[in-house]
């Protein structure tokens, strides 16, 4: 059960504006989980979604069953609450674009899909909640990491582990200069953070990105990588499941 996402170019400093848009009390949940192909057969499931922020970027995480993304594109893009979220977030945005219509939706929808760098997804269960860790960025290292990974879902570096039994997805997204790590998990968000100590930092599950990052690599000591954790992570402003609303 796949993870998609797709990214937005916002304005700095208006983390509590966009929280407001997808508020519980503001956004219109979708009206049916089940997606369907234009005869109207059932073709998939959307089990979930996250919206995360970070300076100027927002990440919309994308949990379903393994539909493609046009299919999900297509069924988002018919949702009330979805377009109605898009026209209020219109003013935080850098880049003006159209999605007043359906089709409008679905062209920006594909322009903003992220890259699946590598995804570990095996468990079927939904999950509880989601991390998103943003990883900066030298200036040119997006067009080199897209160039050497060329092969979508390549096999993940950072897997899922037995000794962790509550992380139950990871993936590596990339679009432009915003790289994206998702994990998500039926536990304690603590579970991420000793996980991705265990993984990344125990086991350099992710020394293969040292060359594109910004900085001198990954601390040494296990004190300083988890206040680099700290620093990468998103804010979460909205999650939904089908196990209900984080």
């Amino acid at each position: 059960m796949p993870l998609d996402a797709i990214n937005y170019r916002v304005r700095p400093g208006h983390e509590d504006e966009l929280t407001e848009v997808f508020s519980p009390h503001n956004f219109t949940r979708v009206d049916s989980p089940i997606i369907r192909d234009p005869a109207g057969a059932e073709v998939g499931m959307l089990l979930g979604t996250g919206l995360f922020v970070q300076d100027d970027v927002l990440v919309r995480v994308i949990h379903h069953d393994g539909v493609g993304a046009a299919q999900v594109a297509q069924h988002m893009s018919v949702q009330k609450g979805v377009r109605e979220a898009e026209r209020a977030i219109s003013p935080y945005l850098t880049e003006l674009r159209d999605t007043e219509t359906p089709e409008g939706f679905r062209r920006h929808f594909h322009r903003s899909l992220m890259t699946v760098l590598e995804q570990h997804s095996p468990d079927e269960r939904p999950a509880l909640g989601t991390v998103a860790l943003r990883y900066p960025l030298r200036p040119g290292a997006g067009a080199e990491l897209t160039a050497s990974r060329k092969t979508v879902n390549s096999k993940a570096s950072l897997t899922l582990a037995r000794e962790h039994p509550s992380i139950i997805r990871t993936a590596l997204f990339l679009h432009e200069d915003a790289l994206v790590r998702v994990v998500q998990y039926d536990g304690h968000p603590y579970d991420v953070v000793g996980y991705l100590t265990d993984r990344c930092h125990g086991q350099d599950a992710e020394r293969w990105l040292d060359p594109y990052l910004e900085g001198d690599g990954r601390p040494e000591h296990p004190d300083a990588y988890l206040a680099l954790v700290h620093e990468q992570a998103m804010l979460m402003i909205a999650h939904m499941s089908a196990l209900g609303v984080g």
